[in-house]
């Protein structure tokens, strides 16, 4: 697979990816109905509670209603700033590794053998969602201070927040999260684009306590503007705080194409 299809591959599958950003968030105790801001700062102020990360994620994607590919990749992060992503499967895939330090990235195509370098800034409009990602390192932007929100209802004790751009360079137009108001983790998260489209809509399960206070889910389920399930994305293994050998992060020794 050359770099130029990689980075093809890697835009059409953004959708998927959003959805880590919907699997992490951290646990509180229960208390009065929050504002939609109180909600969101909840949701984004205990990042430091888990300082490296380590899963492998398998993700299914179906077609006309019938199961079409998986996909095994493994997920490291490190606090501040380092994320390191292996594709495991398929086997045209197996082999690829992108690495971030920092606002860097250096993708490995492994039939080439080659590294490319580019900066997080660089990415097309449909390659960002993949940096979610990161958004569990402290020194990644968080998405969600580019919206305004506002709470649209806690029954239940399910938050339905309703969030619209507020910079011109947001990655969506609009994001609606229904928020477990004891855990903070999202039970479904909907993304539209500038024109108001749906682009994904992600439902989230099997939530669990890896940590004091930290919680994860292993099931994501997203659908497209219709209903119609395109994936399910499932956590087989995570462990945090292990302790992740700095040098899994350390950017490649590059050669010029």
């Amino acid at each position: 697979m050359s770099y130029r299809a990689w980075r093809a591959f890697v835009a059409r599958s953004a959708f998927l990816l959003v959805a880590f950003l919907a699997m992490v968030a951290w646990g509180a105790q229960e208390q009065a109905t929050l504002t939609a801001d109180e909600m969101v700062t909840r949701m984004r102020a205990n990042g430091t509670t888990i300082q490296d990360y380590d899963a492998t994620i398998v993700i299914d994607t179906y077609a006309d209603g019938k199961l079409d590919r998986t996909q095994t990749m493994r997920l490291l992060l490190l606090q501040p700033d380092r994320m390191r992503q292996e594709y495991l499967e398929p086997e045209y895939l197996s082999g690829n590794l992108n690495v971030v330090v920092g606002d860097t990235m250096w993708t490995y195509i492994a039939a080439s053998e080659t590294w490319y370098e580019s900066d997080l800034a660089d990415l097309s409009a449909a390659e960002q969602p993949w940096l979610g990602f990161r958004q569990i390192l402290r020194a990644a932007q968080d998405e969600l201070a580019d919206y305004s929100f506002s709470l649209l209802d806690a029954d239940g004790g399910i938050y339905h927040l309703s969030g619209t751009a507020s910079v011109e360079d947001a990655a969506y137009g609009r994001i609606e999260l229904w928020v477990d108001g004891k855990t903070f983790v999202p039970t479904r998260r909907v993304l539209y684009d500038v024109d108001g489209q749906l682009l994904v809509d992600v439902r989230i399960s099997e939530v669990e306590q890896v940590i004091e206070g930290a919680y994860v889910a292993r099931r994501l389920e997203t659908y497209d503007e219709e209903g119609i399930l395109r994936s399910v994305i499932h956590y087989e293994k995570v462990t945090v705080n292990q302790g992740l050998d700095p040098s899994l992060f350390a950017p490649p020794a590059l050669e010029t194409p």
